[in-house]
């Protein structure tokens, strides 16, 4: 497989005064196309470094991009960096300079009508890709077996060049990714392996986060074999698997609702509204999401939900009984026909050795059968805690429309 290896420039991005998101969104699109991503690097913005870790890069790996350092600014260093790397002298393209002459004339300082022209200067030999919005243009450079690629820092400048110089790289199977929940990362291996035993040339990654697993499978070059790995890995994860078309989880549920002409409502305690939330985040979740009620407090899983103070007293908000009365109650709102809730104990505290932390109950009522009740106990920080209910909630209602 193809190497290759993301530069990200900015000492914004070393010093942790801005997130790096460039580096991440272009291995995915090196990945995609087919390439072995060996190294996301962060440099500041230091000509002397840029030069010696670009030349290292360009030795071994057969496409090297960089982004960042392509602006107006006096920390714009990577032209001159990369160009040392090369060992090319850098020439000021008379056709970029024409267009960069409106935005110089625009600056009163001369030292900043320079800069902005200094956005015109290509290495010997480069391919310049041209901007389609901001100023500073792109670069390819070929050098030896490999290509070097500058490209602005901005993601709205960066992103439709990138696009650009991989378009030619279309010819490569992507990757197969499987959206998976209510499964751990070892679990989720242990199910695929044995799938991929008879495929040898198809590597696995599995991606773990809080309530969600991702298995890729990679196999850039045998689009057959991977074709093949798909269905016997899609067989192995069973109904753990909601997406296989990068299809979120909420996306699922909004589209099984959609097909099945289903009227969706929730009721949620330690989940505060997440659920919910990552529902309405979905364009068209109108058309199936009729709301819910976010019933934290016991006297709202009464008054809003009519869930009985009996039920409450003797069972604790905590309990299948009343999960089930909080799912029935938003069955109840007007014009729905699934119902789901969500009621548990998030910590830090609240725990008992009957109810721990983590303890979390869930329930699905439906307009035309009878309601179902699951108790999960999650693990994790608070936050963890909150984020697992949420996706379990929501994929219970997938498993019951599925089901169905």
């Amino acid at each position: 497989m193809r190497t290759a290896a993301v530069v990200t420039i900015g000492t914004e991005l070393t010093t942790g005064l801005r997130q790096d998101t460039n580096g991440g969104a272009i291995a995915r699109a090196l990945r995609d196309a087919g390439y072995h991503v060996e190294s996301i690097t962060a440099l500041p913005d230091d000509a002397a470094a840029v030069s010696v870790v670009l030349s290292a890069l360009m030795a071994r790996c057969a496409l090297v991009v960089v982004t960042g350092g392509l602006g107006p600014t006096h920390d714009d260093i990577t032209r001159e960096a990369a160009a040392h790397a090369l060992g090319r002298p850098l020439v000021r393209d008379a056709g970029i300079a024409v267009r960069l002459e409106d935005l110089a004339r625009r600056h009163s300082a001369p030292d900043a009508r320079e800069r902005m022209l200094r956005q015109a200067d290509v290495i010997e030999g480069a391919r310049v890709i041209g901007a389609t919005s901001g100023s500073a243009p792109g670069q390819v450079i070929t050098a030896g077996e490999g290509r070097l690629v500058l490209l602005p820092g901005p993601p709205a400048e960066m992103h439709p060049m990138l696009d650009e110089v991989l378009a030619s790289e279309s010819a490569f199977a992507p990757p197969v990714r499987f959206r998976c929940t209510g499964i751990s990362e070892s679990d989720a291996q242990a199910r695929v392996e044995p799938a991929l035993a008879d495929h040898p040339d198809v590597t696995l990654t599995l991606l773990a986060a809080p309530g969600e697993v991702e298995v890729v499978l990679f196999a850039p070059d045998a689009p057959a074999s991977l074709q093949r790995a798909r269905q016997a890995v899609r067989a192995a994860l069973g109904i753990a698997c909601f997406s296989e078309d990068g299809s979120s989880l909420p996306e699922t549920v909004i589209g099984l609702a959609r097909r099945r002409g289903e009227r969706l409502a929730l009721a949620e305690s330690c989940t505060g509204g997440m659920a919910s939330a990552s529902l309405t985040e979905v364009p068209g979740a109108s058309e199936v999401f009729l709301g819910g009620v976010v019933s934290y407090a016991d006297a709202l899983k009464s008054a809003l939900l009519g869930v009985d103070a009996t039920v409450l007293a003797t069972h604790g908000a905590v309990s299948e009984a009343a999960a089930r009365a909080m799912a029935e109650g938003a069955l109840r709102l007007p014009g729905a026909t699934l119902a789901a809730s969500v009621t548990g104990i998030a910590g830090p505290g609240g725990g008992t050795a009957d109810k721990p932390v983590g303890l979390v109950w869930f329930a699905v009522a439906a307009a035309d059968g009878p309601t179902i009740a699951a108790e999960r106990l999650l693990l994790g920080d608070r936050a963890a805690i909150r984020t697992r209910a949420a996706a379990t909630l929501l994929d219970l209602l997938r498993l019951r429309m599925e089901g169905d």
